[in-house]
């Protein structure tokens, strides 16, 4: 993998990933709160981010979407593998904010990224 001048983390790609398919479902962030039985402001850090899912709450969010949790994990890999091709891929966004530039830039960048794939799935 080269250097690159941007990046992003597993977090955010996964966040990412999760508000796209919430709003290709026409669902708001309330619904998928009450469906994994967390807070709005739980789902707004996970979608930003900040929170990062644990395997009970991927197999929730996987059985809102209407995807086999196996489906739900293989494109979260994708988009990572995907974004790893073009950025620097962090294990947390507080690595991220370290680097100059580096958090708004790979925020932009993976938010396409993710909406490829999520279409491509389609």
């Amino acid at each position: 993998m080269q250097d690159q001048a941007i990046g992003t983390s597993y977090s955010v790609i996964l966040g990412q990933m999760i508000r796209k398919l919430r709003e290709q479902n026409n669902a708001d962030q309330k619904d998928l709160a009450a469906h994994m039985g967390v807070s709005v402001m739980t789902v707004s850090r996970i979608e930003s981010g900040d929170t990062v899912l644990d395997v009970p709450q991927m197999e929730k969010a996987a059985k809102f979407f209407q995807i086999a949790p196996q489906e739900f994990f293989a494109a979260s890999l994708k988009a990572k593998k995907e974004a790893e091709k073009k950025y620097r891929v962090f294990q947390n966004k507080k690595e991220i904010n370290k680097e100059p530039n580096m958090a708004m830039i790979g925020l932009a960048a993976i938010v396409g990224i993710v909406g490829a794939i999520l279409i491509a799935r389609k």
